[in-house]
């Protein structure tokens, strides 16, 4: 398999961006790797220092640099280097942090990632699942030309709502982080139009609502309102984040953790959420 596909022979995660691979070795049973009752498979990272820090960094951006996530199992109790695979992966998230003892004696930490199975995954190209009862939720795409800002000869820029500015320049960092951006339409009356979400990101599960206004207070409070409102019609959101142009300060960070929902801010040149999943997607994470 090193032949054909790269990578190191002397470590359990094995990155080969000459093919396109990242080959993951794991013994089941041995220790915290493996499937759990939620249906994700739960893998230990190496060593969260010197070279494991690259080894883990190969599985949290292997979907933004188009690799894949190739997991294979030696059960316990079969002969050394036998190996047999399992499955194609993409990263959930990094969920907890393991620590064992060192042969030096010292105390190693690694992460732990959760594992979806591609299957879980859309394949089909344009066709999206969406969270919720498809008769009353679409997924549209964003497309890259939409992101454009709108022809100054027709309009001012001024005349844009700062929300769309924002959600826009944010939408565009996703895209370069590799993954795909959308928005839900969720019907809810018959005679009215449908309620349009601001970002829905379906790698992530993460559903996304923009506010840009002078009071952070009222921005945060009026977008947890939306949040909630539109969340009722779907069950498959699992993260729900507000998106602000500055950090709006510990006790808005607070609040929007008691009701369940993340915050992601611009802070100079680099993405900021308090959100566990942002590593993954290239943001830096701040705890509440």
């Amino acid at each position: 398999m090193h032949h054909q596909f790269g990578g190191s022979l002397m470590a359990g995660i094995a990155a080969s961006p000459a093919s396109s691979h990242v080959l993951l070795f794991s013994r089941g049973g041995a220790s915290g790797s493996g499937w759990r009752n939620d249906g994700f498979y739960y893998y230990e990272g190496a060593a969260a220092s010197g070279t494991g820090s690259l080894y883990n960094e190969a599985i949290e951006k292997a979907w933004s640099r188009g690799w894949r996530l190739r997991l294979l199992e030696a059960p316990c109790c079969e002969r050394r280097g036998l190996y047999r695979f399992v499955d194609s992966f993409v990263l959930d998230d990094v969920v907890e942090e393991g620590h064992r003892i060192s042969q030096e004696g010292g105390l190693l930490r690694y992460p732990v990632f959760r594992l979806r199975s591609i299957d879980s995954l859309t394949h089909h190209p344009d066709v999206m699942t969406p969270p919720g009862d498809p008769r009353y939720v679409h997924v549209r795409r964003v497309e890259r030309s939409d992101l454009l800002h709108r022809d100054t000869r027709s309009k001012s820029l001024d005349h844009e709502r700062p929300e769309t500015r924002l959600s826009k320049t944010f939408e565009r960092f996703l895209i370069r982080q590799g993954y795909a951006v959308h928005r839900l339409a969720i019907h809810h009356t018959p005679s009215r139009p449908p309620m349009l979400t601001d970002i829905w990101i379906a790698q992530l599960s993460l559903l996304i609502e923009a506010k840009a206004g002078r009071n952070p207070v009222d921005d945060v409070r009026y977008a947890l309102g939306q949040l909630g409102h539109y969340t009722r019609r779907l069950p498959g959101v699992l993260r729900r984040a507000v998106l602000l142009p500055e950090d709006p300060g510990q006790d808005l960070r607070e609040t929007a953790l008691y009701m369940g929902a993340d915050l992601i801010w611009h802070d100079g040149m680099q993405w900021c959420t308090t959100g566990e999943w942002g590593r993954i997607a290239g943001l830096k994470q701040r705890h509440v």
